[in-house]
């Protein structure tokens, strides 16, 4: 199997989603971040005042395409509060209460993760070559679930300590073949892009 994709990230963006929602209902402009890649989500307090004792409900899809909600805690006095899920769209953002006539931001920040890339587990190991091009640290994560043929959520792991936060080009290897990758990106700058290009052993 070979292939070979480039990764373009949006720039963050606080009020990628929406700007100044307030009261009871969140009304968003957006849905994605416009990079077919999944993003946290960030909810900045534009006023002093304390909203931590109420939570925001994400509604939306990971990073591949599976449904994802995740409970918020809200952000206290011009705070900002993110997400620990990865929303590759979101399609609704709801308070447990109302705001009052505060607004909050609703964006994305520098971190992301790619669509899972499937592997021929049966050819091979191969080398991957990541190539680095602006500031981005990365992580290449690799799973042996079978996510197309189960509804199980899949185990994501990094198979070398060479593959974790590294920040400029390299091969990576991997013990044995895994069945997908994928990679996470801890941060990075505008500008920033990530190619993988891949050839198994039997292909």
């Amino acid at each position: 199997m070979n292939f070979q994709k480039t990764y373009t990230p949006a720039d963050a963006n606080l009020t990628g989603f929406a700007s100044n929602v307030t009261g009871a209902a969140f009304t968003l402009t957006a849905s994605t971040s416009g990079d077919s890649l999944a993003h946290q989500v960030s909810i900045r307090n534009d006023s002093a005042t304390d909203h931590s004792g109420k939570t925001v409900t994400l509604v939306g899809t990971d990073h591949l395409g599976r449904a994802l909600t995740e409970i918020v805690t809200g952000p206290a006095g011009s705070a900002t509060v993110e997400s620990t899920g990865y929303f590759l769209t979101l399609t609704s953002a709801t308070p447990s209460a109302t705001i009052g006539a505060d607004t909050f931001d609703i964006g994305w920040v520098d971190e992301f993760l790619t669509p899972a890339i499937p592997m021929d587990w049966r050819a091979g190991v191969g080398a991957l070559l990541v190539t680095i091009t602006g500031t981005i640290s990365v992580d290449l994560q690799s799973s042996n679930t079978d996510i197309n043929g189960t509804t199980t959520t899949p185990s994501w792991l990094v198979d070398s300590t060479a593959n974790t936060a590294f920040t400029a080009s390299q091969w990576c290897t991997f013990n044995s073949t895994p069945r997908f990758i994928r990679i996470k990106a801890n941060s990075y700058s505008s500008g920033a892009t990530v190619k993988l290009e891949y050839a198994q052993a039997n292909s």
